[in-house]
């Protein structure tokens, strides 16, 4: 049986994201949460194209191993707290079959490219981060 919590994001694997154990390496998992991030927030829609953030804070602990023949991993995402600049992620993904490999939980900042730091969200934002979240 096929494992898709609503909302969730797919990042297919890579023979290179395999380690010497025939495991996806943990490495490779920061970066599929990573991946999935971005593509989940690009879902938003309501973001502006232009909407950058920088990870302040990443707290993993990886539960169980995946590997390459999960083909795909899933990525679910809930908003804990949104503050003045920042967000409070909870993470997870998740094999096919719904074992979950990696719980997360990190902290987003939103930043302004051009003056390279923090910025405030606008009221927007916030309204649309408290609602956006899938259940893993």
């Amino acid at each position: 049986m096929r494992y898709m919590p609503e909302g969730a994001v797919e990042v297919e694997l890579r023979w290179t994201d395999i380690d010497a154990y025939r495991h996806v390496s943990h490495m490779a998992l920061v970066t599929i949460a990573d991946q999935g991030r971005g593509r989940w927030l690009d879902s938003l829609g309501d973001l502006p194209d232009d909407w950058s953030y920088v990870v302040a804070r990443l707290e993993l602990d990886f539960r169980s191993p995946a590997v390459l023949d999960d083909r795909k991993l899933l990525c679910s995402f809930v908003v804990d707290h949104v503050g003045t600049s920042s967000i409070r992620l909870h993470e997870q993904v998740a094999t096919p079959t719904g074992t979950v490999v990696l719980e997360a939980v990190s902290v987003i900042v939103a930043w302004n490219t051009d003056l390279a730091q923090s910025r405030a969200l606008t009221e927007e934002e916030k309204s649309l981060l408290k609602v956006a979240s899938t259940q893993p």
